[in-house]
């Protein structure tokens, strides 16, 4: 499978696996990367295939406003929650600032063969965050959803 249609897939694949509150996401798809969003397209959950040089697949949730305090201040209210997530999608997720005065909350796994069953492990994986942090930004963080 190429790199553009295992991203293209992985929405498709994803929906399903979703309850029907969380289903109705939105999608952009590059050649290497899928983003999956709700509201703003600048907080969005991504799947990232970081390149065969670095050999690594990143998962996370990112904020990428153009604003960045905004996204500083996102990336400060999930990190209360870091040992709640990592209770739940275990103990290498990690919460960080990164390029542009954006942030993120990912973790990276080994490049893995581009064909059907790592499209279920990756769909699989997302759900689960989707699942994790959902609840959690609704519970207490719907503010950083829409700066």
């Amino acid at each position: 499978m190429r790199l553009r249609e295992w991203m293209e897939a992985l929405p498709k694949r994803l929906k399903p696996l979703l309850p029907p509150d969380l289903s109705r996401f939105r999608w952009s798809v590059r050649p290497w990367l899928v983003q999956i969003y709700y509201r703003d397209p600048a907080f969005h959950y991504e799947v990232w295939h970081l390149g065969e040089r670095r050999g690594r697949m990143e998962v996370g949730l990112h904020f990428e406003s153009r604003d960045p305090e905004w996204n500083q201040a996102a990336l400060e209210w999930v990190s209360r929650h870091i040992w709640e997530i990592r209770d739940r999608l275990g103990p290498y997720v990690e919460a960080e600032p990164w390029d542009r005065g954006w942030a993120k909350v990912f973790e990276t796994h080994p490049l893995p063969p581009l064909d059907p069953e790592s499209l279920e492990r990756f769909a699989q994986r997302l759900a689960l965050w989707i699942q994790t942090l959902e609840p959690i930004l609704a519970r207490e963080g719907a503010g950083i959803r829409s700066k």
